[in-house]
């Protein structure tokens, strides 16, 4: 049966969800959690794939059903699965695709001289997924070494199905593995948990370090809970939580946060039923220049004026007390606590992803970034993709990104996506300096691009600084003839490379800023599915980067991160960790939600790497074992 039809290819996709979140339902397409973990794509899939006319037939018929308009979205009565809307589902497509990739040559093992290549957080429970989200933190504890926080988002806290948690975990010198099992208990002094309020809230979906938002001297954190429902029904509203920093170990509890009466935090609840607040969340830098950071909260299913998922963001500004902030104020233009920015157009799934962008403009004040995944640059509906820099300001006037695309606007500027299908905007970060010219830079992933007609293998974008707003074409940045920044192309067919991307810090020391960017389907030594992250060094020209190169370890540009089992898909997440352990170089965290600690399925892994001078590998499977040193 040809793929066009569609039937194989959902009954395929359909098992991928089972096996990934144990999703059963009354359906002929089930398959339990317990099912077989990404069987291979049939014959049928695979057959397909040398036809360019049903491969895209196939991400047409995919993307209808699982990225469409309001009738994609699930009604089932559990209310998580209202949260598996566009956003998920075009990842998932390429799990479907995805074959066993080439063998790739492995390279020589990095050797650190006098100390471990980092450590690896081991997961707690069976399809808890930590690391799901990962993201440095900060400085949490205030012991001068930075911090992470990582998401669970299937795991089931006090017998609440799904609610989610999330890990703060401290910094630290040596290699030691951590057990998320031991800092769940309350009695490590290694961190923290963040125990989920609701069934099906999926809190941890999405995490971030945040800054300082209530000025106390102790970094913060958000956390999105894409799933939880303000009203009490299931309707998918979304709700995100501000957690302060703090110096002990004991638990904090959502459900009290949501309160508004403790000293935890505070809580960002969402307007709109199936706007999905909290898919994307991010810390975002002082935007508004009172010295609080501040944050960014993505709504990707939002309709602002009535455009059918076109998206919101909400940047909202940081304060001292507990009291909830409401997304419906801030969307109203008439409060104080932040300012909203409105998708452009039908399906553009603006706050798709978002981040804090550093001072990108050089005003002073601190930008943000927002991926609009589902844009079609040309009209039609081809999911080319648009990200949006928005700049720093100090007033609540609502943001509207049409303005913006067209050039005219004071408020930002565009980045127009290349090809029909790349999904540009999928993963978006601030990136530090990273061509040392003293404006802030920014990187964007296209997961489904086709560099060099290697299909799916993806790209990221590194796009330079700049001071006006007009738009940013990413077809010339691809050409390296450009001045506004470098591409840095996948390396293998369905890599999915730029799935995510994060700024790294300045993980070599040279005084450049660099990147991390995830290859999650990427077959390292020929590992299925084991998945591959990638340090780029920061540069100061437009040549593109090749990860074929870096993965060699033979050339200069930065090193590959290579996952240590099949199926794990290492870099499904991946975020720059701050300096970890103190030695001066910058870290970075990678996480493998799919991974399998002790045996426990699904659990998930998370991988801090140490920051390191030359471009050697770092082989994920030195680090699970316990207290590696070379």
């Amino acid at each position: 049966m040809p793929v066009g039809s569609g039937i194989d290819t959902l009954f395929y996709v359909r098992c991928c969800l089972n096996a990934e979140f144990g999703w059963t339902t009354r359906t002929p397409w089930t398959m339990s959690g317990s099912a077989q973990r990404f069987p291979p794509a049939s014959a049928t899939v695979r057959r397909s794939l040398s036809n360019e006319s049903e491969r895209t037939s196939m991400k047409t018929t995919i993307l209808s059903f699982l990225v469409g308009g309001r009738t994609a979205r699930p009604r089932a009565p559990r209310r998580w699965q209202g949260w598996l809307s566009a956003s998920l589902g075009v990842w998932w497509w390429a799990v479907a695709l995805s074959p066993v990739g080439a063998q790739v040559p492995p390279g020589a093992v990095e050797t650190r001289v006098g100390g471990s290549l980092g450590f690896v957080l081991n997961g707690s429970n069976v399809f808890d997924h930590s690391g799901f989200s990962v993201s440095g933190a900060g400085d949490v504890n205030g012991d001068g070494l930075d911090d992470l926080i990582v998401g669970a988002t299937g795991a089931n806290t006090d017998g609440l199905s799904y609610a989610g948690r999330s890990y703060v975990v401290f910094g630290k010198r040596n290699g030691q593995p951590v057990e998320l099992a031991v800092i769940e208990s309350g009695t490590s002094r290694t961190g923290f948990a963040i125990n989920g309020s609701n069934e099906y809230d999926r809190s941890g979906f999405s995490v971030s370090g945040a800054g300082d938002v209530n000025g106390d001297g102790l970094d913060d954190l958000i956390v999105g809970a894409t799933g939880a429902n303000t009203d009490g029904l299931s309707s998918n509203i979304g709700r995100s939580y501000v957690v302060f920093g703090k110096r002990d170990n004991r638990p904090v509890e959502l459900v009290v946060i949501e309160s508004g009466t403790g000293r935890d935090g505070f809580a960002i609840n969402g307007n709109n039923v199936f706007d999905d607040s909290g898919f994307s969340v991010s810390g975002a830098g002082d935007v508004n220049g009172d010295g609080l950071d501040d944050l960014i909260v993505g709504a990707s299913g939002a309709d602002p004026d009535g455009r059918s998922t076109a998206g919101r963001s909400y940047v909202v500004f940081g304060k001292r007390n507990g009291q909830p902030v409401e997304l419906a104020d801030i969307e109203s233009g008439t409060g104080r606590h932040g300012f909203v920015i409105n998708g452009a157009n039908e399906t553009d799934r603006s706050g798709f992803s978002v981040s804090g962008a550093g001072d990108v403009n050089g005003d002073g004040l601190d930008d943000v970034i927002v991926g609009a995944t589902g844009a079609n640059t040309d009209g039609p509906s081809s999911n080319i993709g648009r990200s949006y820099v928005v700049f720093g300001k100090h007033d609540n006037r609502p943001v509207e990104l049409t303005a913006i695309e067209s050039g005219t606007s004071r408020d930002g500027f565009a980045i127009n996506g290349r090809n029909d299908y790349d999904f540009s905007g999928f993963s978006v970060s601030g990136a530090g300096d990273v061509n040392g010219d003293g404006l802030d830079d920014v990187i964007i992933g296209a997961p489904f691009s086709d560099p060099d007609g290697r299909y799916n293998a993806g790209r990221g974008y590194v796009v330079f600084g700049k001071r006006n707003g007009q738009p940013v074409e990413l077809a010339a940045i691809e050409s390296g003839t450009g001045r506004d920044g470098f591409a840095i192309n996948g390396s293998n067919d369905y890599d999915s490379s730029g799935r995510s991307v994060s700024g790294a810090g300045d993980v070599d020391g040279d005084g450049l800023d660099d990147v991390i960017i995830g290859a999650p389907f990427s077959d390292p030594d020929g590992l299925s599915y084991a998945g591959r992250g990638y340090v780029v060094f920061g540069k100061r020209n437009g040549q593109p980067v090749e990860l074929a190169a870096i993965e060699s370890g033979t050339g200069r540009d930065g090193f590959a991160i290579n996952g240590s089992n099949d199926y794990d898909s290492s870099g499904y997440s991946v975020s720059g960790a701050g300096d970890v352990d103190g030695d001066g170089l910058d870290d970075v965290i990678v996480g493998a939600s799919r991974a399998d600690p002790d045996g426990l399925s699904y659990a998930g892994r998370s991988y801090v790497v140490f920051g390191k001078r030359n471009g050697q590998p770092v082989e994920l499977a030195d680090l699970e074992a316990a207290g590696h040193t070379p």
